[in-house]
């Protein structure tokens, strides 16, 4: 399955070969936004965090900065998404070097088309998100969203942003989205069983997966997905789509 359909993160033909230089990404999913607590699909469009996502954001920032993480941070990257780059300042903000500040479309959501602003929850919705993101995991990428993007479309752009980004420095945050942050699990798992369980998983906001590149092996390699350090704040998180 992984060479079949998700060979682009995680290369299984590299063998046995030695690595080398290595980055490592701290993957945060962005703050809450109005559309996350109402559960519409935002897909590309334009929605910023709102008071809860803003001290998700904070709550983050002084998670990573107690484990010791912000003093090693060379470069905050985020979507060029309102949601996405707030929640990036803020952590930025809370590093002890000023890191550069990077905005970049490759690292976007998924684009949902016409389904973007519709109900998360609405049966039409789920049907088509449903029979879309099936053709995805069993390795057909021609499949995509009405007006939006092909899987194709989707992945080509994401692995480019995740690998532009561990290029930036040795450890480099990057905020992105919900969807992006699922399928490049997917994309990494060892078997297809463990690859729908990751797509399927609970990715609450704020949520931090950690990646290693290897830039002479042109390979991303996962630590952990999905961990919430919002718990220690007592932030409660909404999972939905973007």
């Amino acid at each position: 399955m992984a060479a079949k359909c998700f060979g682009t993160l995680s290369q299984m033909c590299c063998g046995g070969r030695e690595g080398g230089r290595q980055s490592r990404i701290y993957l945060i999913r962005h703050g809450e936004t109005v559309w996350n607590a109402d559960r519409r699909i935002q897909g590309q469009l334009d929605i910023d965090i709102n008071d809860t996502g803003m001290k998700q954001a904070q709550g983050v920032a002084n998670a990573l900065d107690q484990l010791g993480i912000l003093r090693k941070i060379d470069a905050v990257a985020s979507s060029d998404l309102q949601r996405a780059s707030r929640t990036a300042d803020i952590i930025a903000a809370a590093c002890e070097r000023s890191p550069p500040r990077s905005l970049d479309p490759q690292l976007r959501e998924i684009g949902y088309g016409k389904l973007q602003g519709s109900q998360s929850d609405n049966e039409q919705s789920k049907l088509l998100q449903q029979s879309t993101f099936e053709a995805w995991i069993n390795g057909d990428l021609s499949k995509g969203f009405p007006e939006g993007e092909t899987g194709a479309e989707f992945f080509e752009r994401i692995v480019q942003g995740l690998r532009d980004a561990a290029r930036l420095g040795k450890a480099v945050v990057v905020v992105a989205h919900g969807g992006l942050i699922r399928w490049s699990a997917a994309q990494m798992a060892s078997s297809h069983e463990e690859a729908k369980r990751l797509v399927k998983s609970p990715i609450v906001n704020c949520c931090c997966s950690t990646l290693v590149y290897d830039h002479d092996l042109d390979l991303f390699t996962a630590e952990e997905w999905f961990v919430d350090l919002q718990k220690a704040g007592g932030l409660k998180a909404k999972d939905d789509t973007g």
